[in-house]
């Protein structure tokens, strides 16, 4: 079987020092490609690093999460990402939280920033991955009304909206913590499997309590996510894979 883990932080310290082995095990697990989703500027080197050392297996993003969205982080970020926009696979994560920022001004310039992000994919023909902690039901509303559809709703994680994702045929991906979290086990229950990508979001979200996570733990999810879903995880990897490619464009790439 064929995975591919369409977001995850190796760039970051807890695990960049560590990446030939952690690549190592992702290969021998099945895992065929991994985005690193590097969160700001400062990280940027290190994902395109990784990318030179790893090429056709790590692919890079940029974006900005948004606890740490400011005017200046938001003019560097979109800068980085106009001089590497043939470099990146998408632009992100960006997007919204509310569990983070609770003051309603920062929450106002989210918004803001949100939307520069969205008008940058359009204007350089990348697709969009985004955070939406707590926020789920004003990034879809704010994806609706810019007409943004070629997207990924990292980690999803509210149910009540799983649907009217689903009609606006965005991708959600499902987190390896599902093997632990109820909540996310009713998401990926409801979820079509046609919207359905994979993610570790190493080093957390792991499917083993306090252990670092890391893309060699897809096939656990799978197993999981077909457990719920009545079907086997030779199905959730195949279609999942697929859906990854398509959403990053490099489906030819795989294919030949």
């Amino acid at each position: 079987m064929k995975y591919f883990d369409t977001h995850s932080h190796l760039e970051m310290p807890r695990l960049y020092p560590q990446v030939d082995k952690i690549v190592s095990r992702a290969k021998e697990a099945g895992v065929i490609g991994v985005v690193v989703s590097a969160i700001e500027p400062k990280f940027y080197p290190k994902a395109m690093d990784l990318k030179q050392r790893f090429p056709g297996f790590i692919w890079p993003t940029f974006g900005l999460h948004p606890p740490r969205a400011t005017p200046q982080m938001v003019k560097r970020t979109i800068r980085a990402i106009r001089t590497h926009a043939e470099e990146i696979v998408a632009i992100g994560e960006v997007g919204l939280d509310y569990y983070w920022v609770k003051d309603s001004t920062e929450r106002n310039y989210q918004k803001t920033a949100f939307v520069e992000f969205i008008h940058l994919a359009k204007e350089l023909n990348l697709p969009l991955v985004v955070h939406s902690r707590d926020a789920e039901a004003d990034a879809m509303q704010i994806l609706r009304e810019q007409q943004m559809f070629d997207v990924q709703l990292h980690c999803f994680n509210d149910p009540q909206q799983v649907r009217q994702a689903a009609d606006a045929n965005f991708f959600m991906s499902v987190p390896t913590s599902v093997v632990l979290r109820q909540r996310m086990q009713r998401i990926a229950k409801e979820m079509p499997i046609e919207n359905m990508l994979l993610e570790t979001d190493a080093p957390y979200l792991s499917p083993v309590p306090k252990q670092t996570n890391e893309p060699a733990n897809l096939p656990q999810a799978a197993v999981k996510i077909a457990e719920l879903k009545g079907t086997t995880p030779e199905t959730i990897a195949v279609t999942t894979t697929k859906n990854a490619l398509n959403f990053l464009q490099l489906l030819n790439l795989y294919t030949g």
